[in-house]
């Protein structure tokens, strides 16, 4: 391993990296494995892309973890991520404090069950004071609810006339969303 790192070109690292955990539950299923499973494993692979973060120096790490369509899912599943995302809170706490790793979270909060609205918010709190890797976690997250949700944000703002029409451009589209 200390190969790779060693011929990775240090100038080249991006700042953000997003990933989409997808996969987990078709592993579980192929292996033999109820998919709550695989999501477990899957926790695994969430760490590492963490730490090695970390160790590069990336700003940003984007973890997509779950979409509003994964409420569509069977309840048992849902609730047993919904419980793994507690439980590994709970379990990551003090990495995040030792690592300096600030956690975030993008998405539609309101829609998580209570409780891991207020473990996600006390480990975001916990970790507001940290500088390091800002790690951000995609919950219940739509890609077509964030860009209607800016243009409202964009059309709030021309109608309270604090810009104007011609203001509007694709950098100031991308910074609304």
């Amino acid at each position: 391993m200390n190969d790779i790192y060693n011929n990775i070109d240090k100038d080249r690292i991006p700042k953000h990296v997003a990933v989409i955990m997808d996969g987990n539950g078709r592993w579980a299923k192929k292996n033999g494995f109820i998919r709550a499973t695989g999501h477990k494993k899957g926790v695994n692979s969430v760490r590492a892309a963490v730490e090695v973060s970390v160790e590069l120096g990336i700003s940003v790490l984007t973890l997509y973890a779950f979409s509003i369509e994964n409420w569509n899912r069977p309840k048992v599943e849902t609730n047993a991520l919904m419980e793994l995302l507690v439980s590994s809170l709970n379990k990551e706490i003090s990495t995040f404090k030792k690592h300096n790793i600030q956690l975030f979270s993008i998405g539609e909060k309101y829609t998580l069950p209570n409780n891991c609205r207020k473990k996600l918010d006390h480990v975001i709190k916990e970790t507001a004071q940290n500088t390091g890797l800002k790690l951000v976690i995609a919950l219940s997250y739509s890609s077509k609810l964030e860009i209607i949700n800016s243009i409202k944000n964009i059309a709030q703002k021309v109608a309270d006339k604090t810009i104007k029409v011609d203001d509007i451009n694709e950098a100031y589209f991308s910074n609304e969303l």
